[in-house]
């Protein structure tokens, strides 16, 4: 497999072999303590011998090495986006209008984002890139791989394993899907299936940047940028008490993150150039 600029990019690969390829890139502990680097080295899937790692705590770990890298490359996503709409922002206060590409641009993200205005004219442009520019940011990895422990068990759920669902996404009164097992009752939704665990973290960040649930964790972010704080997990862990049913799941969410020191991951940037040279051997399908 060739390595691209971006990353290493793995499909079906065993534990052991993404272990070797870990190790190989220098990639030896789950938290960048020593110099808040992680390399890009990104999985389709959970490795299909997972589940056959039988110490929790070594688990749980190689849980966070897989998802660290997906959940910064995730950011840089959303970053990206957002660098867009801030020059669209500044072509707009400096000419007073925009054309028709960046408008289209603007109502097509702002219904991504799920916001809608009846305003019009100037209005509705200044309406559009203000609510944008709140939902439009980061979410800090420690909440997407805190959640996504706690939603699959550690990555045993057959949800994460079959589906690369990370979060229990529900598509309503939808026969695409996967129907939970704890299920008995109500078989009108299912819960979503992923091409890949990239995806369904993409899905689920632009899901928690769209839902007026988390306005004040949007506020709160929003005021960490202004005083260019790094935006961090625990700091913003307690905005998603209407996330879950479970009981303490702020606690729990916070222990989960504490426990494991991830606010580290959330200091921590993406390493693209890597050492590996690939050998065919060491990778199953790519």
């Amino acid at each position: 497999m060739p390595q691209k600029n971006e990353g290493l990019y793995f499909d079906k690969i065993s534990v052991s072999q993404l272990k070797k390829i870990y190790k190989q890139n220098n990639y030896f502990a789950y938290i960048p303590k020593d110099n808040y680097q992680i390399p890009a080295i990104f999985l389709t899937r959970l490795p299909e011998d997972f589940s056959s790692v039988k110490d929790e705590n070594e688990r749980n770990q190689l849980f966070i090495q897989i998802l660290s890298p997906l959940a910064l490359k995730v950011n840089e996503t959303i970053l990206q986006e957002r660098y867009q709409l801030l020059e669209i922002q500044k072509l707009y206060i400096k000419n007073n209008k925009l054309d028709d590409k960046q408008i289209f641009w603007l109502e097509k993200t702002a219904e991504k984002y799920d916001f809608f205005t009846r305003l019009k004219g100037q209005e509705r442009i200044e309406r559009i890139i203000n609510k944008l520019l709140e939902r439009i940011d980061v979410i800090p990895p420690s909440i997407l791989i805190g959640i996504a422990a706690i939603e699959t068990n550690w990555g045993s759920s057959r949800l994460a394993q079959e589906g690369n669902a990370l979060y229990r996404e529900i598509a309503w009164n939808s026969n695409q899907g996967l129907i939970p097992e704890d299920e008995k009752e109500d078989l009108s939704y299912r819960i979503k299936q992923f091409s890949s665990l990239y995806e369904s973290m993409l899905s689920f960040a632009i899901k928690i940047n769209s839902n007026l649930n988390y306005d004040s964790m949007k506020v709160l972010r929003a005021d960490m940028r202004y005083r260019r704080k790094i935006i961090d997990g625990r700091s913003l862990a307690s905005s998603f008490v209407l996330y879950s049913p479970k009981n303490n799941f702020i606690g729990l969410l916070d222990y989960t993150i504490t426990f494991y020191e991830m606010v580290n991951i959330d200091a921590s940037k993406l390493v693209y150039q890597l050492p590996l040279q690939i050998k065919k051997a060491d990778v199953i399908k790519n």
